[in-house]
């Protein structure tokens, strides 16, 4: 506990120095080792992905991981603690930055719309909703996020050549729903053990479609929920499961965090269940 204490502590103290990096801003990553870090090209542009290797007895393979969208490569949280401590388990780390969110519209305000003086504050008319992107738009956004994340995942092969064996891939929220998405398009090269944490995606439609495209991968699935998840990951959460191979363990485990992931203790949870399945996996398909 006090060892997870001063680890929390020293985290947060080196990610305070860094600026406050936005979806299109390359990190340098400069207060780590350079040993950790390894240049890549996504798109035509300068990347980095973020590379530990494997400690202690076993050497399993290599991890992939990667969180939700607009985070770098070691994000505050618990991509970044499995980052630091999966290697102790067998298994390199190998952490991506995601994709980009979908950025913000603009609400464009009609003239009819602004109160007058003594009036009541500015406030949408009751029949008009929020602004949303048409089908086209969500289409472009999805296009762009999608070819990142085939773009990045196509290189790591050069990357994980170090580490032969096993490929456990790692991703949480909406990079999580990304690549549930993608793995059951075939655009992914497909990894041997899959770890999703409170997966889901931002286009309600999409969003719905994520139980029944994870019940059709034929990889085993480890999914995690934290009570704290966000409520679209919150909401598929039983259908998940439902729609999971029954009586096969090995194919698809469910399982409920009992604390936030926002503390460092479900941090460690979330490392012990990723060991565990990890385990048997390797047990069962050598």
């Amino acid at each position: 506990m006090k060892r997870l204490a001063l680890y929390f502590a020293a985290l947060t103290l080196s990610l305070s120095l860094l600026p406050a990096y936005g979806a299109t801003t390359t990190p340098s990553y400069d207060y780590l080792p350079q040993s950790e870090i390894a240049a890549i090209t996504v798109g035509g542009q300068p990347s980095y992905a973020l590379v530990r290797p494997w400690r202690g007895q076993f050497q399993y393979g290599a991890a992939i991981l990667m969180a939700d969208f607009d985070t770098h490569a070691d994000p505050i949280g618990v991509i970044g603690y499995l980052r630091r401590h999966i290697n102790d388990k067998g298994w390199a780390s190998i952490s991506l930055q995601a994709p980009s969110g979908a950025p913000l519209i603009n609400h464009t305000t009609d003239a009819d719309e602004i109160s007058k003086p003594g009036e009541k504050q500015l406030e949408l008319k009751a029949d008009k909703a929020l602004p949303k992107y048409s089908e086209a738009e969500w289409k472009k956004v999805r296009e762009a996020q999608n070819n990142r994340l085939i773009q990045t995942m196509n290189q790591l092969d050069s990357l994980g050549q170090p580490y032969p064996g096993k490929r456990l891939l790692i991703a949480s929220g909406k990079g999580a729903g990304l690549v549930i998405s993608q793995l059951n398009a075939g655009t992914l090269p497909k990894p041997d053990i899959l770890v999703i944490i409170n997966p889901y995606l931002d286009h309600p439609d999409e969003n719905l479609q994520l139980a029944r495209l994870l019940s059709e991968l034929d990889i085993p699935v480890l999914d995690i929920q934290s009570p704290d998840g966000p409520a679209e990951s919150l909401t598929t959460a039983r259908e998940r499961k439902s729609l999971s191979p029954l009586n096969q363990p090995l194919k698809y485990e469910q399982q409920r965090l009992a604390l936030n992931l926002d503390q460092p203790n479900a941090w460690q949870n979330t490392l012990v269940l990723i060991d565990g399945f990890a385990r048997r996996i390797n047990k069962a398909y050598p």
